[in-house]
């Protein structure tokens, strides 16, 4: 069974997906725009496999990068058994939520899925989910706070009843569809919504030039691809502090997620003005696969 995860940028989709599977398989950062890519999370049971796919938040930005995101989550969310559709109890309203649910084509089964509930009260909670049902008709609706497990429950009972019998998707014991290389670049970029000012991260990528394992562990070299020489600075930092922070905090997060050593991380940054429209730089990338 595959099911499609989808909604605004920022509203859980990716902490949602990591509860759901007890291990983290998606970055996630408080800054929007954070998943790039559809990623998948693999649940196994002893007589079923559920298939998450993880999609980028869908928004109506105008670069070419924007436009790949978004149809990378319509694309996604229509060859699917299922769709959850996560709203943000903190938005103020839902009608672009609305818009978009209703440009979903497919005729799979969806279920709405209230998260950061606990970041407002009840009286709200009570209004927000009036205008809900009256915005997207009878469609179910599950309170959640992914950040703290609530709801975790609510969700699995509501998938199980959706379950059908087919073939397994992925080998048992498969996690998720991405490979080790994919996680590296992650990482990275993770590090860099971290720690860089709100503008650079969402105008750089990460492009890994090297994965090789040699005796001992592994060895990364990375690119960091920036749009202003002045965003390459920013990136760098003074004498090459803010690259090596980024890299030394990545490598870490890959030694325990890997579980093997990282021989070394390196990273380079090269700026690139309008790399975001460029169609064959989004494809070297991986955007738009």
């Amino acid at each position: 069974m595959k099911l499609g995860i989808v909604g605004l940028p920022n509203v859980g989709k990716s902490t949602m997906l990591n509860a759901l599977l007890s291990k983290k398989v998606s970055i996630v950062s408080p800054k929007a725009q954070t998943t790039r890519d559809s990623i998948m999370g693999v649940l196994n049971f002893s007589d079923a496999q559920i298939v998450f796919v993880d999609t980028p938040g869908i928004f109506f930005g105008k670069a070419k990068l924007d436009s790949t995101m978004r149809k990378a989550a319509f694309s996604s969310s229509r060859d699917v058994d299922a769709i959850l559709y996560l709203l943000d109890a903190g938005c103020r309203s839902y009608e672009e939520d609305a818009k978009i649910f209703s440009s979903i084509h497919s005729e799979a089964p969806r279920i709405l899925i209230l998260n950061k509930i606990d970041l407002i009260g009840p009286e709200e909670a009570n209004r927000k989910k009036q205008e809900i049902a009256a915005l997207f008709g009878d469609v179910k609706l599950i309170e959640a706070s992914f950040k703290t497990n609530f709801g975790l429950k609510d969700v699995r009972e509501a998938i199980l009843p959706l379950l059908s019998d087919g073939p397994a998707y992925f080998p048992e014991g498969t996690i998720t569809d991405k490979d080790q290389s994919y996680m590296a670049k992650e990482a990275i970029r993770e590090k860099m919504l971290r720690f860089l000012r709100n503008e650079v991260p969402h105008q750089a990528a990460v492009r890994i030039d090297k994965f090789v394992r040699k005796p001992g562990g592994l060895v990364i070299e990375a690119t960091v691809l920036v749009e202003k020489e002045s965003h390459k600075a920013i990136v760098i930092g003074k004498g090459g502090a803010m690259v090596k922070k980024i890299a030394m905090s990545a490598r870490q997060q890959l030694q325990e997620s890997f579980h093997e050593r990282i021989l070394s991380l390196t990273i380079e940054v090269e700026a690139i003005p309008g790399w975001r429209d460029d169609p064959k730089i989004l494809a070297s990338l991986g955007y738009g696969k």
